[in-house]
Parts: structure tokens; C-alpha cells; sequence
């Protein structure tokens, strides 16, 4: 998706938990749609940072003083709206349910983090297990074609 549709669908999701919290919803509902704004705003994040593809045009036409104050806008609004959430959340269920949350996306942050690494280590390995089992192949194969031709030489009386 384009940051434009991300910024769209995180704003929904705050207005969504807004009126929830301001209609006195229970702490289950409003933390799943609090997740679904903070998934929003993580692919947001993710598509200002992507780098583009080499067939897509750089910028999409738009001058990079432009693209930086979208940006900058998306940013600062994410931010407002991550404060007011906090402050929303804090009045209505205590102080300790939206520290609870933080703590438990920084958690979770880092064991995907760490399971990027794992699996790319992984990629890695499995790609010089294969290189290895090709090497190894061709040369049981060229082994086994010295051998062959040896004895064939053998029993025809060459050399």
C-alpha cells in the first residue's frame, strides 16, 4: 500500500479507538483496535522507509522538498495521535495498561528482530549446504567419469 492509503487506514483506527474509549468500551475491544492503529503505523513507518523498486520511478514524481514535508506531516500526526491515545488510555483504564502495552510491542519488536536475523543466518546456510552438495557432486561425478574412462582404457588396451 501507499503511505497516502497506510496514513488513511491508521487515522480510521485511531477515530475507531477514540470512540470506543469515549464510549466507555471494555479494555479488550479498545486494546485490539489500539494493535490495529499500531499495525498501520508499523507498515506506515515500513513504506517511508522501503527503498524502491529499480522499475518505479524515484520520488513518483514529486520533488523531494514535497515528499519530506508528507513525511513530516504523517510523522507529526502519528505522533499526536500516538499521545492522545496514551492519555486516552491512561484516564480511562490506569496508568499501568498503556505501559503494559508498550512494554509487551517492545518485546515483541525485538524477538521479530531476532528472528530476521535467525532467518536470514538460515538463508545463509542453506544456500552453502546446497553450494557444498553441488561441488561435491561434481566432483563424485568427475571422479567416477576418471575411473570409468580408466577402465574402459584398461580394457581396451590403451596406455
Amino acid at each position: 500500500m501507499d503511505p497516502v492509503s497506510l496514513f488513511m487506514a491508521a487515522t480510521a483506527a485511531f477515530n475507531t479507538v477514540k470512540k470506543l474509549v469515549e464510549s466507555g468500551q471494555e479494555i479488550e475491544s479498545v486494546l485490539g483496535q489500539i494493535g490495529a492503529w499500531l499495525g498501520k503505523v508499523s507498515e506506515l513507518q515500513a513504506a517511508d522507509n522501503k527503498k524502491p523498486s529499480i522499475f518505479k520511478r524515484i520520488g513518483g514524481g514529486k520533488s523531494v522538498e514535497q515528499e519530506a514535508m508528507e513525511q513530516l506531516q504523517r510523522r507529526e500526526s502519528v505522533r499526536k495521535q500516538h499521545l492522545e491515545l496514551m492519555s486516552m488510555v491512561k484516564l480511562r483504564y490506569g496508568p499501568q495498561a498503556f505501559e503494559d502495552l508498550m512494554v509487551l510491542q517492545r518485546n515483541i519488536k525485538l524477538k521479530r528482530e531476532r528472528e530476521i536475523i535467525f532467518q536470514a543466518q538460515r538463508r545463509k546456510d542453506v544456500a552453502m549446504y546446497a553450494l557444498l552438495a553441488v561441488v561435491l557432486a561434481l566432483g563424485i561425478w568427475a571422479i567416477w567419469g576418471m575411473v570409468a574412462t580408466a577402465i574402459e582404457w584398461k580394457q581396451n588396451g590403451v596406455g
